[in-house]
């Protein structure tokens, strides 16, 4: 059996961050900005942050922004009477009494790109190469799996790859011990060498060049145009012998050479060795010499220090040396070797003999999982693993630390994985567990009473570097000879929230079900995600598409194939409070087969029909700032006033081609015929009149397959000035950092290399004022985009119709096109497009996209992002300064016989979201928000026609007509769409480990995990008393309630509960149907638990079986029913329960090594049938008709079956080799089956039953067909079943969905023969001819490492993540590909979207 292995949900956990000052151009050049008459706020980009996870990489812009602050006090005001009614047209006689607007510099995240690289990603650090010089551009480390490293720059829009080193086939990684190998990225300082760890305690050195006399010396035999010379494997035993067992490393700044920090141990020990073996760490201080010589001096060594060492941080140049951090305390060694420790809880004197400061013991921190970064020159920040932030202070004693003092928790952010500071004053705090957080460092120093003498002002430092980071005191200077009120004091720093990035986090579990109303009626099915870890949950409720949730119909547009809400002035239109006046619509043309009707809109249940035009409509828009109508048909143009009156015909009837689209931007209209003709027109204001625009003597429009005229409000549309070669020098080379001051980073740009890159860039064209423009400067710079008949994208600047763009870039859907025609090609694959959309797509910050559809229902989605830097050194004519990157693509396949066309519908402020809806019998809406990429969100029914509307009252209202009516519609107001599946998100105020859902009922229960104290026990069940201390940190345990959660409106809502024995957890949970005598269908629906004691390793673990029932009850309030989780056994086991599953009745769950099947007797016990002796400890357990397939996490599968008469289990087959399995599935195609397990490690196999294979041991072994690296450990996996008919009893097909720790889920679907044959060969063409970031190789990244066949098994999945980049492949390159393979790429796209599973 084949199968394809895709994404549904991408990884959403933060486990890696870096921040780089400059990155991209967009932090040296100003950002564009809208017309000065729009009142745009100005924005700043203050750096990048690139944050990674799994295999997702991600690269942001910080952008630093003033947002208007709400006056607390203006609530409490009273409104001004007649406001309500008379909107935005009221006039304010008093605007010197209104309070002025006050704002606040706030940052905010803006996502550039993000890539799912084919391999999982480890670290990441900063560089600065030769090339940094001339750009002024940082670059980025990249460190793989498999012990990779690629360089990466920003390059056209986009990341681009420089280099790729690898070290897999090194003695390290070929022969090494690989299980405790943790890489460990780090760069210098100044950029002059990248290391990277590998296994044995060895490192992987790449030098970097900075000069150009370092390029000059290089060996003739190595390449010159590369920025590094050639690295090398270093074993730290060559270095010292006493080097081992590496935990930490990271460079020191403000040193000459690259200086390197080591933390390791050379002997191991552990807590039941303290007695005799304690204080093994080491940390030693030594120089990187990368010349000939090679040599590595020592400048400090320190023995004895803790031996629970987690990690070091450099401390900036006034304090100088190394923090060490241990889970009991913080240390600090300068460079001579001094130490000054303090201790966090009482556990410190156990754990070391070092002497230490007990002010901070009090805390009682672990600082297991923390995070620590220097925020001033004696200022750390310490985050816990639960996200507590405590401010630790070095406080010095000369130029020497004196003490450390850890203070009390200041504030709270997320539990961090990674953290780094971003800019100055700024915080990011990544997560793996959900949300992370970009912060403000808040920095308040206390004012002192402060005298100096003379001798005291020599002895000063000259450079202050509290005032070089947060800028000058409004004090005077601390060195003064009189005494002043100075801010010299201690610093109390506090952390802000600015913005958050959403994430899931790991997932816990998932659970498939059904949503329910209020009133108990089943809508849609929906999947549970359980997010979160070790602070709180959230609930995610994932949807595959934007629920219908329906306000009231629209019965008198229930034959409209087209709808137009139009916000035009009308005296008496209905005012709403909270809508602008220029989104309040009033008018809607409904357009159908043979006429088009004209409504007055209102609050009321049926509309006013006030007009009627007799021929369907192509077009309708405001004009004459919304006093007039532009209405287009197939045979005329005209003019309406706001009563729909005519008021002038713009295009008379005529014998030309009919007109078939339209495109209004006030105060143009361009119109095309179906012979491809185009008519341009334009609208005096004054006269109020619309006539033919003028055209240049020389310019003839070119017949084309689309027209659009369109707005830029945002000021992102510009253009370069026409250059001559002569004009343009060669790009500034920036001086070399070699000074004292510079090396102290060299990652930041001095204002003088700032200032010199800038005064280099283009100079932007101005467009010349005209009356016209001047009159409607608000409305922001107007363009026309003509796409010609073969194929040429042509972009004019209105109202000169100067051409600023030509490109075939659209047509021949490449990944990113500029002003770069060169020669007209001719069309080989005839895909006209049917219509082109340039519209704003976002939440708070708008990008301008263009929207291109195909004949063929192809739609592309690219993204027009602002260039600052010519590509080209010669320019002879303006040139538009944007680049269109491609930023989603996907076919919108129509059914044979269709006749519902799509049609692209752009939309503004819906719920705060602007984007398009595209019509047709597979609809999508296309939304963005700053810190996510555009989604597609499709709907399960066709969309006839759709429109925006606000007559009911609300800024999140729409019409839709579908195939169930015509109604007005609302967005769900906890609707989340920031992730590649709609979702609700719930956040919950505790830990949650499962969730299952009761399909009676239509609930769901979860099982959470509650940290307490650990009580032992003895074997009599006495307490048993453990160390006892004042500042000790307890041990912790789990102790688990089984929840019962609310549905309807007011979901996850806890509303009843069980509480289980102390130290006891919940293992698993499952919705299970039991045999039972009560019910008249002999089966009920229970809820069955799974549990498990932990009492410690001097006591053995047992656990139970609880099975609980979910009824429903009178309520407190009369007519409204409660429900209640009704406990109905318990079966006590000698072992914990870590599986349950269901089988034809009956009970299936483990009991530690054995499998035992169990019936419900009398609705009140369990009564054993059958057991079977397994293995070790059993992780799932999954039943289909009679089989049992139970995963083992030492000996992996087996495969079962539960015979009835009388009741036995047989062992039918397993898998003899060992494999540490979490999950296993069955998985079902047109009567076969397959078993697919997944390890620990990521590794998917997919096995099979075949007694007649002489490999099988006449079937006493499964037999691998296929192993899959899917990138990360699978957590939870539910199987569905797709039913052709609601008759058949037995799924033809089903399909898995499994969810992972970096919050990601995924699904495995079986393909056919056929099909999977003619995928592998795209697949194949797609490895060996498309891009790669980072030039790594997706066949390798999926290849299992398997020392038992002569070949990887590797041909039996296809991988869903790379055959997704065969739809952004150029069209010439995909026209290659199908030759080579005999197809099309109509039939590849259709294959991928049958193969997208059933939910």
């Amino acid at each position: 059996m084949h199968g394809l292995h895709s994404t549904l949900l991408p990884p959403s956990a933060v486990h890696h961050s870096l921040f780089l000052p400059h990155f991209t151009p967009s932090t040296i050049y100003p950002l564009p900005k809208p017309h000065a008459a729009l009142e745009a706020l100005e924005v700043k980009v203050v750096g990048n942050l690139i944050v990674a996870g799994g295999q997702d990489l991600r690269v942001f812009e910080i952008r630093e922004e003033a947002a208007p602050v709400a006056d607390a006090g203006a609530e409490d005001e009273p409104a001004v009477a007649g406001m309500d009614e008379m909107g935005d047209s009221f006039f304010d006689s008093a605007p010197a009494d209104r309070a002025p607007v006050r704002y606040e510099t706030t940052r905010r995240l803006h996502l550039l790109t993000r890539h799912e690289l084919h391999g999982t990603v480890t670290g990441l650090a900063g560089l600065r190469t030769i090339d940094s010089s001339v750009d002024g551009l940082d670059r980025l480390l990249v460190s793989l799996k498999d012990a990779k490293m690629a360089i990466l720059e920003w390059s056209r829009g986009d990341i681009s790859t420089v280099s790729l080193h690898t070290y897999e086939r090194s003695q390290q990684m070929v022969n090494g011990d690989l299980q405790g190998y943790v890489p460990l990225l780090r760069s210098d300082p100044l950029s002059r060498v990248a290391i990277l760890t590998l296994p044995e305690d060895a490192l992987a050195v790449l030098p970097v060049l900075q000069e150009q006399s370092e390029l000059d010396a290089m060996q003739d035999n190595f390449p010159k145009d590369v920025p590094y010379s050639p690295s090398f494997v270093l074993s730290l035993a060559d270095v010292s012998t006493t080097i081992k067992n590496l935990q930490d490393l990271l460079f020191l700044p403000g040193f000459h050479s690259p200086t390197l920090a080591l933390l390791f141990s050379p002997m191991h020990t552990w807590a039941g060795r303290y007695q005799s073996n304690k204080d093994t760490f080491r940390l030693e201080i030594r120089t990187i010499d990368l010349s000939s010589t090679g040599t590595y001096p020592l400048l400090t060594s320190v023995t004895s220090l803790p031996s629970d060492s987690l990690y070091l941080v450099a401390c900036p140049t006034e304090v100088g040396g190394v923090v060490v951090v241990t889970t009991t305390g913080i240390i600090h060694v300068d460079q001579s070797g001094r130490i000054v420790s303090a201790a966090v809880n009482g556990w410190w004197s156990d754990v070391t003999s070092l002497s230490s400061d007990s002010a901070s013991k009090s805390r009682k921190l672990s600082l297991e999982g923390s995070r620590a970064e220097f925020v001033s020159q004696r200022d750390m920040l310490l985050v816990l693993q639960n996200g507590d932030v405590h401010q630790v202070r070095f406080e010095m004693d000369g130029r020497a630390v004196g003490t450390i003092k850890v203070d009390e928790q200041s504030s709270t952010v997320p539990p961090p994985s990674t953290m780094v500071l971003a800019g100055s004053q700024g915080l990011f705090v990544g997560s793996a567990e959900g949300d992370s957080l970009l912060a403000k460092v808040d920095m308040v120093r206390e004012v002192v009473e402060e005298a100096e003498d003379e001798e005291q002002k020599k002895d000063d430092i000259e450079v202050d570097w509290d005032e070089d980071l947060y800028g000058e005191a409004d004090g005077p200077a601390a060195n003064g000879t009189t005494t002043k009120m100075v801010a010299t004091g201690p610093a109390n720093v506090t952390i802000s929230p600015q913005d958050v990035l959403s994430g899931i986090g790991r997932i816990s579990d998932i659970e498939f079900g059904i949503a329910v109303t209020d009133q108990g009626v089943r809508t849609y099915p929906q999947l549970v995600a359980i997010g979160g870890g070790s602070k709180a949950s959230t609930i995610n409720v994932f949807r595959r598409g934007i629920p219908i949730t329906k306000k009231r119909r629209f019965d008198q547009l229930s034959a409209s194939d087209a709808a137009w809400f139009l916000p035009v002035q009308r005296p008496s239109a209905q005012k709403f409070k909270g809508i602008p006046e220029s989104e309040q619509t009033t008018l809607c043309f409904s357009s159908d087969t043979t006429q088009t009707k004209i409504f007055a809109l209102s609050s009321k249940t049926t509309q006013d029909q006030i007009g009627r035009i007799a021929e369907p409509t192509v077009a309708v828009g405001t004009f004459f700032q919304r006093s007039s109508i532009v209405h287009v048909s197939a045979t005329q143009v005209l003019l309406l006033d706001s009563d729909t009156q005519l008021q002038h015909v713009i295009c008379p009837p005529s014998d030309l081609a009919p007109i078939v689209s339209a495109s209004i931007a006030d105060p143009y209209l361009v119109i095309r015929r179906s012979d491809g003709s185009i008519t341009l027109f334009v609208g005096d204001s004054v006269a109020r009149t619309v006539s033919h625009a003028p055209l240049p003597i020389d310019l003839d429009l070119p017949l084309c397959q689309a027209a659009e005229v369109f707005t830029d409000t945002l000021g992102v549309y510009r253009t370069f000035e026409a250059t001559q070669q002569q004009q343009l020098a060669a790009a500034p080379s920036l001086p070399s950092a070699t000074s004292r001051s510079s090396q102290r980073t060299r990652t930041q740009l001095t204002g003088e290399q700032l200032k010199r890159l800038q005064e280099a860039k283009p100079a932007i064209a101005v467009e010349a004022a005209t009356t016209e423009s001047a009159f409607n400067a608000a409305r922001g710079t107007q363009w026309l985009a003509l796409l010609a008949s073969n194929g040429e994208l042509q972009i004019r600047s209105l109202p000169d119709l100067t051409l600023v763009l030509q490109s075939r870039g659209v047509y021949d859907s490449e990944p990113s096109f500029t002003d770069d025609l060169v020669a007209a090609e001719e069309i080989e694959d005839e895909d006209p497009v049917q219509q082109m959309c340039f519209t704003p797509i976002g939440t708070r910050t708008l990008r301008p996209h263009l929207l291109v559809l195909h004949a063929s229902g192809r739609i592309n989605v690219f993204e027009a992002q602002p260039r600052f830097t010519l590509d080209a050194r010669d320019q002879s004519r303006r040139s538009l300064a944007v680049r269109f990157r491609k930023v989603h693509t996907q076919l919108l396949a129509t059914t044979a016989g269709n006749t519902l066309g799509y049609t692209i519908i752009p939309f503004a402020d819906i719920d705060g979201m602007t984007g398009a809806f595209v019509t047709g019998e597979r609809p999508h809406w296309y939304l963005s928000s700053d810190a996510h990429p555009i989604r597609a969100f499709g709907l399960k029914q066709a969309a006839y026609a759709f429109g925006k509307t606000t007559h009911h009252g609300g800024k999140n209202e729409y019409f839709i007509r579908i195939e169930d009516g015509s109604f007005v519609c609302y967005l769900p107001p906890t609707l989340n769409t920031d992730f590649a599946m709609p979702c609700d998100r719930y956040k919950m105020d505790r830990t949650y480990t499962h969730v299952a859902f009761d399909p009676p009922s239509g609930h769901y229960v979860g099982a959470t995990a509650i940290s307490v104290p650990f009580q032992a026990y003895d074997e009599e069940g006495e307490i048993q008393m453990g160390p006892e201390g004042e500042d000790l940190v307890p041990p912790l345990n789990q102790r688990s309630t089984l929840e019962l959660f609310s549905a309807g409106s007011d979901a996850f809502r806890v509303v009843d509960g069980y509480e289980f024995d102390q130290n006891e957890a919940v293992l698993c949970v499952e919705s299970v149907t039991l045999e039972s005598s009560s019910s008249p269908t002999g089966f009920r629906d229970f809820i069955a638990v799974g549990t498990g004691k932990n009492f410690g390793e001097d006591r053995a673990s047992h656990g139970a079986v609880y099975v609980f029932e979910i009824v429903e009850c009178v309520g407190k309030v009369a007519g409204i029913s409660e429900w209640e989780l009704r406990f109905c056994t318990k079966d006590p086991t000698r072992n914990p329960v870590s599986a349950i599953a269901n089988l034809n009745g009956y009970i299936v769950h483990s009991n530690g090594p054995k499998v035992l099947a169990k019936g419900m007797d009398f609705d009140d016990r369990l009564m054993g049938l059958a057991f079977l002796d397994v293995s070790m400890y059993v992780t799932s357990i999954r039943t289909f008709k009679n089989l049992i397939l139970i995963g083992d996490f030492a000996k992996s599968l087996n495969l079962a079956a539960l015979q009835e008469t009388p009741y036995k289990f047989t062992t039918i087959s397993r898998d003899l080799q060992d494999r540490s399995l979490v999950s296993a599935d069955f998985l079902v195609m047109e009567g076969q089956v397959a078993f697919v397990s997944n390890d620990r490690s990521g590794d998917m196999r997919m096995l099979v039953y075949d007694p007649s294979d002489p490999d099988s041991l006449n079937g006493e072994k499964l037999l691998v067909e296929t192993e899959f690296h899917t990138g990360a450990a699978v957590t939870a996996a539910k199987t569905i079943a797709r039913r052709k008919t609601t008759e058949e009893e037995i799924a033809p097909q089903s399909q898995i969905v499994y969810s992972t720790a970096d919050g990601s889920i995924t699904t495995l679907v079986a393909v056919k023969t056929a099909r999977f044959k003619r995928l592998s060969l795209v697949q194949a063409q797609l490895i060996q001819y498309a891009p790669h970031v980072g030039g790594l190789n997706p066949r390798a990244f999926r290849t299992v490492r398997n020392d038992l066949v002569p070949r990887p098994l590797a041909r039996g999945v296809l991988d869903g993540g790379l055959l997704t980049h065969f739809a952004l492949q150029p069209h010439k390159r995909q026209r290659e590909m199908m030759r080579q393979i005999g197809t099309d790429a109509v039939t590849v796209a259709s294959d991928l979207y049958a193969l997208g599973g059933f939910w």
